[in-house]
């Protein structure tokens, strides 16, 4: 069963001395209203007000940046709780509204997420492990419930690219309606 809560990959331990202006939750929410395409430490650090040297204090570099934001966004999209027997459906129910509302908050990540096949393990891996363990929970074994857990990613990423793209859909479409024909579609048996 994966933690509840996975650790955050850490980076470098700042100087003693003065307190610190940064901290990973500044920084890391610094790295999430960027536009993750073009991120670079430059840019990090001036959206923080801070020189850049300041900010290679607690990164090494772009791709470290981009496990804090990974692995954030995991951390807020894992329900709390995990899956059981009992609750497997109704919890992927939950994670695939924190999907859609974490996704919705950083524009065009789901795109990015379908489109480039860039998969940072800080964040994805924990959520991955999670999904799957929750339909092994629904009585799927493991090889099924991964190949369930990539049908559910796609077609809630999907979804989610899709609705930021504007699409013209008529009627609207109903978040509610793919999570209701997603789960009875992996029903076991």
């Amino acid at each position: 069963m994966p933690p509840a809560d996975p650790p955050r990959p850490r980076a470098h331990t700042p100087r003693v001395g003065r307190p610190p202006t940064l901290d990973l939750d500044r920084i890391i929410a610094a790295v999430l209203a960027q536009d993750l395409d073009t991120l670079t430490m430059q840019g990090v650090a001036r959206s923080l007000g801070v020189a850049p040297s300041a900010l290679y204090r607690w990164v090494r570099n772009r791709d470290e940046l981009l496990d804090l934001a990974s692995a954030e966004m995991g951390r807020r999209i894992v329900p709390d709780e995990p899956p059981t027997a009992r609750t497997w459906q109704p919890w992927l129910a939950d994670l695939a509204h924190g999907i859609r509302r974490e996704f919705r908050a950083v524009p065009g990540f789901a795109a990015r997420m379908l489109s480039t096949g860039v998969h940072r393990e800080a964040g994805h891996g924990p959520v991955e492990r999670a999904v799957v363990e929750a339909f092994v929970m629904g009585g799927h074994p493991h090889a099924y419930a991964r190949q369930c857990w990539y049908a559910f990613a796609a077609a809630v990423m999907g979804w989610i690219a899709v609705e930021q793209s504007d699409f013209p859909a008529d009627p609207p479409m109903d978040f509610e309606a793919l999570i209701a024909i997603l789960l009875r579609g992996t029903e076991p048996g």
